[in-house]
């Protein structure tokens, strides 16, 4: 049975615990997976066990838990009482109209951000994974997969460090295993990695690499569009015999930050240049002054990334609004519940 230690246990958690549930009877555990409800936990005396959680804590989107969270879990019966503040989280927009977030991992060390080299290579989608990255808390590291496929790999490194605001980006093929001892570097036993990426870009033969052995399913790419079937269905963490853990993520379509916290980060060149602006109010169209229009005039400020910058800045704002109307909204109904309360309620007589 593993030690706290070798499954992600820190300071920051001990600290947590000490605050929250000293004295409680609930021990420490960490998530190891999720599937329909149910949840696998890593405890250090009790070994694997298998437990559901309160309601709340798969209700509501605010303290929903997942793969990778540390949660207070009672023994007899086995069920998870609360979930620990989280050091870093992987989140996005849920998908669709939802405003809800969706986060994919917690409490995440370093971040892979996979990239085929293939046919997936897109430079405006790993713009929007580093701001996802950047918000996360997590140490990104961008890894163009399929290197070997590839046929003009310094013009990629140079267009993907352009982006990558200073986080490393390593080529690798998990078919030969070029590039994997440059990942590995990354890595300490009781560190926790993930790998996020669209499908078919080759994260769970790079998985595999990773942790030493055939861990995960690797599905064959389509020929006509260079997609892959969804291999990684499950969050799940996976032991490696390095003593680090290891996060497979299942593929992304919709790539859509949730907050805007990494957006500086990723986009600092055109946050610069608004600073420049004459005017604070500039909308970036005709007034003089303009640092943008002059940057993109010059060809200082690629258009494709101030145009991904603004899409990215117009769908957060989208979002900010949408979640004040649902809180305006679920005010309202919470008051009328209240109203409705009092006004039904017995009467002394």
């Amino acid at each position: 049975m593993p030690r706290l230690a070798e499954i992600g246990w820190n300071d920051f958690f001990e600290q947590a615990w000490e605050r929250d549930f000293a004295g409680s009877g609930l021990i420490p555990a960490r998530i190891a997976s999720s599937l329909r409800g149910a949840f696998v936990l890593w405890t250090e005396n009790d070994g694997d066990i298998e437990a559901p959680a309160r309601p709340k804590l798969v209700r509501n989107p605010a303290t929903k838990v997942c793969t990778g969270d540390w949660v207070a879990l009672r023994l007899q019966p086995p069920v998870v009482e609360d979930v620990l503040p989280r050091r870093t989280k992987v989140a996005r927009k849920a998908s669709g109209s939802d405003t809800v977030e969706q986060v994919l991992g917690a409490n995440v060390d370093v971040l892979f951000l996979v990239q085929g080299l293939d046919r997936d290579f897109n430079i405006r989608r790993l713009e929007r994974y580093m701001t996802i990255a950047w918000d996360s808390g997590a140490q990104p590291v961008v890894v163009l997969n399929k290197a070997d496929l590839c046929n003009d790999l310094d013009a990629r490194m140079a267009e993907a460090n352009e982006v990558a605001g200073g986080a490393p980006v390593i080529p690798t093929s998990a078919a030969s295993g070029e590039g994997v001892d440059a990942l590995l570097a990354f890595l300490t036993p009781g560190k926790t990695a993930a790998l996020i990426g669209s499908s078919g870009v080759g994260k769970s033969k790079l998985t595999n690499r990773l942790a030493g052995g055939a861990v995960r399913d690797v599905g064959a790419v389509r020929e006509a569009d260079g997609r892959g079937r969804h291999t990684t269905v499950g969050r799940e963490l996976i032991r490696t015999p390095q003593g680090w853990l290891l996060m497979d993520l299942p593929g992304i379509r919709e790539v859509q930050p949730s907050g805007g916290s990494g957006v500086e980060q990723t986009f600092p060149d055109v946050e610069e240049l608004i600073a420049q602006c004459r005017f604070s109010n500039c909308s970036h169209g005709s007034e003089p002054g303009c640092a943008i229009q002059e940057a993109l005039e010059t060809g200082a400020l690629e258009r494709s990334r101030y145009e991904n910058y603004g899409k990215v800045q117009a769908e957060l704002a989208v979002l900010e609004q949408k979640k004040d109307a649902r809180l305006q909204g679920e005010a309202k109904r919470q008051m009328r519940k209240i109203h409705h309360d009092q006004r039904n309620r017995p009467r002394n007589r």
